[in-house]
């Protein structure tokens, strides 16, 4: 299986749906302020409503990039979303996120065992 590493292009936070739960918001509560659905409610109905599995905190979509995206990095990377964490570079929603913004494919790491003269 093929590895890539992520060169930092931002397109998933561009043009890929992004939901968070209440796990994220524990661990990030800046993001309650990036869904107008939630931004003004208490701190405790906001974890109890995230709690329900059919509900989610939007965070970005197509069109609607992540806010905290600034000049292509991530301002919230330590404390960012778990769906964010579980994205790997070079999986299908990276691959077609990044087509979306017009880019190459991203790559595989070739090994340096591989790498001949």
């Amino acid at each position: 299986m093929s590895e890539y590493e992520c060169d930092k292009c931002g397109a998933c936070c561009r043009n890929l749906l992004l939901e968070v739960d209440d796990i994220d918001v524990l661990r990030e509560p800046r993001l309650v302020a990036a869904d107008a659905n939630y931004a003004n409610l208490p701190m405790a109905t906001i974890l109890q409503q995230l709690a329900d599995e059919c509900r989610a905190l939007l965070l970005a979509a197509p069109g609607s990039p992540c806010p905290f995206l600034q000049e292509n990095q991530c301002s919230i990377y330590p404390t960012r979303p778990n769906a964010c964490v579980a994205m790997p570079a070079g999986d299908d929603q990276c691959q077609q996120a990044r087509m979306v913004d017009g880019l190459p494919p991203l790559a595989p790491v070739v090994p340096e065992t591989e790498v001949r003269p």
